[in-house]
């Protein structure tokens, strides 16, 4: 499974919105499989969620630059190399510690348009 840098962010705060029907769907079939414990690798490039993605475009993200903001800023904190196999869990734990814990989900990604469902949360 290929995850991209700032995904890991949005997999624990998913709660079955998204931008299509076939969208949500995958997300909670990939969430699922991290979740018992299949192990990622991270991409810098479309990803097993940007797959049915609706903004996803033969693998470019129409919002390119955006994500790609996210995605470094993410890496950067949680200090992930691209090409690595993780464990989600073992990433959540980071999450929690280096951008929960020290309020940095808005520098990473706060002009995200999904940013309220996580507000708060964590």
């Amino acid at each position: 499974m290929q995850i991209r840098p700032h995904h890991i962010l949005c997999i624990g705060n998913f709660e079955g919105k998204g931008y299509s029907k076939e969208f949500t769907e995958n997300m909670s079939r990939v969430i699922s499989a991290l979740e018992s414990g299949e192990p990622f690798t991270l991409t810098a490039a479309a990803d097993d969620i940007c797959k049915a993605c609706p903004y996803n475009t033969e693998g470019v993200c129409k919002d390119i630059e955006k994500v790609s903001r996210y995605d470094k800023a993410a890496k950067a904190l949680l200090e992930l190399e691209y090409g690595r196999e993780y464990k989600y869990g073992d990433t959540a734990e980071k999450v929690k510690a280096r951008v929960y814990s020290q309020n940095k989900l808005n520098e990473i990604c706060g002009d995200c348009e999904w940013a309220e469902i996580c507000t708060g949360k964590n």
